[in-house]
């Protein structure tokens, strides 16, 4: 996926402090703090590359990795943030 600058962003996120990179890249990640009923969310925009794209058009699904042995509250949407 390709990191794009979310709108009216509040913040950028780097790397966690136990990150090496040594086994993967981590970038800045542009975010913008969003307040809800359930709580502030930190949301970032996302842009399929041709090869993922093609793959979802092949019927791929999109797969969401969370590092940790948790599961933290999480949504996946398209579209504008209200």
């Amino acid at each position: 996926m390709i990191i794009k600058r979310i709108a009216n962003a509040t913040r950028d996120l780097g790397a966690p402090p136990d990150w090496d990179g040594r086994d993967l890249k981590c970038g800045v990640l542009p975010i913008r703090d969003v307040p809800t009923e359930a709580g502030s969310f930190m949301v970032s925009a996302w842009e399929p590359s041709p090869a993922e794209l093609a793959a979802l058009n092949a019927g791929e699904s999109i797969k969401l990795w969370v590092r940790g042995s948790t599961h933290p509250v999480v949504a996946l949407t398209v579209g504008d943030v209200a």
